[in-house]
């Protein structure tokens, strides 16, 4: 094997060992990221410190590396006891931007955890692997271009770095902008109930600082639903959230890389040249005082954080009713239903009008039987008759019939007031509506639905639909304006319609004409046998004859209409009752009575 082979293989196997190294810590990193995510909203400002701390540890010590051998190669120009030549050979500015940008990146990657979803995690995984194998390529090509392994270190680490953010960073937003929702629960196409438990959470969480953070983000993914004052432009909040998200996550997870991989050899060539044991104490302390500055700095920022809100905090979404399109206040379908039911409860209020009526519909089957009587009577025969040859007989049946029933003793009293009812009641009905409108008008929200929670949907005003239905059977019942006469006429139509009342008047009417001609030929007929009969004259015997005709046609017309009455009387006051309970019926349920 020659020597370059060798050397190759040597080199190889010595950026293996790194590659792997890296492997293992930056998925054990990953793992540590998503376990403090999972108790984020349960750590005190204390915890939530640590997290970042112990996340930052590997990310500072790699920009710590690579800010050293910046400096070495600024410090190859200035002379090494100068006054530039000192400064640039100290690693303590270095280490404190080290430091502060790590704690940055490590803050908003840890906050920006909390949201990301199962794939992200996935993609981040894959990053891992992805990053070393882009370094390890670069590497092994860029060493023998530069003088140090370790500025080819440098060197190949940053461009990794910047691929990985090309590259996985363009898959990332383009998943994400392929979905409405970003591939996550927490956007503005979320339902409201679950944003409004996010929000929730978020306030729950005992740490301020964990809560503006959050809040921030949280505001920048929903704020095309108008609940931040945040642009809107598609673009620009995609490219906030690339800074926020997926840039800034694969720059931190690029910062951890680097530091997993910078092994003894890389940190010898960029230490100071003043390293050592020596500063070690020196190093210890700086480092108990730092973290006190940040416990401390920590603990006041926490405090102002706890005691004012963020102005990115998104505000809890207020519960809603929906009501067909539109959205009200929640407790609007109660409202406009307790002035429904007290518009109905003043229509109902009329007790004496339904107790009355129960003596008006007793009159009224008295005055059906008072019918009756007329009707199965001779005088309604020989009416009937007569009737025949001027005019309809159902048609004077059922005037007779109106007319013994607007006689009725109470009934145009009894009407009247109902009247009277009937107007309270409509104007009841109508400043109910009015009272709706207005209820409707105050409760109104200008929302759209992903802006409060739904807790309960109608297509349509339950409490229009009861006054709508008051309303129909109130003008359905004819009652405003009418009177008794009004009333029995209603009735005696609905009772002529009845099969029993149909039967009879088309019977009558044959019977009647044959009544007539079999009257006219019994007095004929009479006269006929007692111009004949002997000792009497001829005239006299005529009229004494025509007498006993007509004594004999009344009483077979007698015979008849007992027989009729016995037959048919029952039915017919079956059906004038129907007839007659059937118009109080819906008078009684107009009122509020039945």
């Amino acid at each position: 094997m020659s020597a370059t082979a060798r050397g190759t293989a040597v080199s190889s196997q010595n950026l293996l060992r790194p590659a792997l190294r890296g492997l293992l810590l930056g998925w054990v990193w990953l793992a540590a990221l998503w376990g403090a995510s999972q108790f984020l909203m349960r750590l005190p400002a204390w915890g939530w410190l640590l997290a970042v701390v112990l996340l930052a540890a590997l990310p500072a010590w790699g920009l710590w590396l690579a800010f050293m051998l910046r400096k070495k190669v600024l410090r190859f120009q200035f002379a090494p006891h100068g006054l530039i030549g000192r400064w640039l050979s100290g690693g303590w500015w270095p280490a404190c931007k080290a430091l502060l940008l790590a704690l940055l990146l490590c803050s908003t990657t840890l906050w920006q955890a909390w949201f990301l979803a199962a794939w992200e995690w996935a993609l981040l995984a894959l990053a891992v692997p992805l990053y070393l194998l882009l370094a390890w390529c670069l590497q092994s090509r860029l060493t023998r271009e530069f003088s140090m392994p370790a500025f080819a270190w440098a060197w190949s680490q940053r461009v990794a770095r910047a691929l990985l953010v090309i590259l996985l960073g363009s898959l990332w937003l383009y998943g994400m902008a392929r979905s409405q929702d970003f591939g996550r629960e927490l956007t503005e196409a979320m339902e409201p109930a679950a944003l409004d438990a996010a929000i929730a959470r978020i306030r729950s969480a005992p740490s301020g600082l964990v809560r503006w953070g959050l809040d921030s983000l949280l505001a920048l993914q929903v704020a095309g639903a108008a609940a931040a004052d945040l642009p809107q432009m598609p673009a620009l909040r995609l490219l906030l959230l690339a800074l926020f998200g997926p840039v800034g996550v694969l720059l931190c997870l690029g910062a951890l890389m680097q530091g997993g991989t910078g092994d003894r050899a890389i940190w010898l060539q960029a230490a100071p040249p003043t390293g050592g044991r020596s500063i070690s104490p020196l190093l210890a302390l700086v480092g108990v005082l730092v973290l006190g500055i940040l416990v401390q700095t920590t603990a006041s920022l926490d405090g102002l954080a706890r005691n004012h809100e963020s102005p990115l905090a998104l505000q809890r979404l207020p519960e809603c009713e929906r009501i067909g399109q539109q959205l009200y206040r929640l407790g609007t379908l109660d409202a406009t239903r307790q002035q429904a039911l007290q518009a109905l409860g003043q229509m109902q209020g009329a007790q004496a009008l339904c107790q009355d009526m129960t003596e008006v519909e007793r009159q009224l089957n008295v005055a059906v039987e008072r019918y009756l009587d007329w009707y199965f009577s001779l005088g309604a025969e020989w009416g009937r008759i007569f009737s025949l040859l001027t005019g309809d007989v159902g048609q004077f049946l059922q005037n007779k019939l109106t007319e013994t029933l607007g006689a009725t003793s109470g009934l145009e009293h009894w009407m009247r007031v109902m009247q009277k009812q009937a107007e309270t009641s409509g104007a009841a009905l109508s400043l109910a509506q009015q009272r709706i409108d207005d209820t409707l008008a105050r409760h109104h929200l200008a929302l759209n639905a992903s802006q409060c929670i739904v807790r309960a949907q109608v297509q349509q005003l339950p409490a229009l639909d009861l006054l709508g239905d008051a309303r129909q059977r109130l003008t359905a019942s004819a009652v405003a304006g009418t009177g008794a006469g009004a009333f029995a006429a209603v009735v005696a139509g609905k009772a002529m319609a009845k099969t029993s009342m149909k039967a009879a008047s088309k019977v009558l009417a044959k019977a009647a004409a044959k009544q007539s001609l079999s009257k006219a030929g019994a007095a004929a007929a009479g006269a006929a046998v007692g111009s004949v009969v002997p000792g009497i004259g001829t005239a006299a015997g005529a009229i004494t004859g025509a007498v006993a005709g007509v004594i004999i046609g009344v009483g077979v017309d007698w015979a008849a209409l007992y027989a009729e009455e016995m037959l048919t009387r029952d039915a017919m006051r079956a059906d004038l009752r129907a007839a007659l309970g059937e118009q109080l019926q819906i008078l009684g349920q107009a009122m509020g009575c039945r």
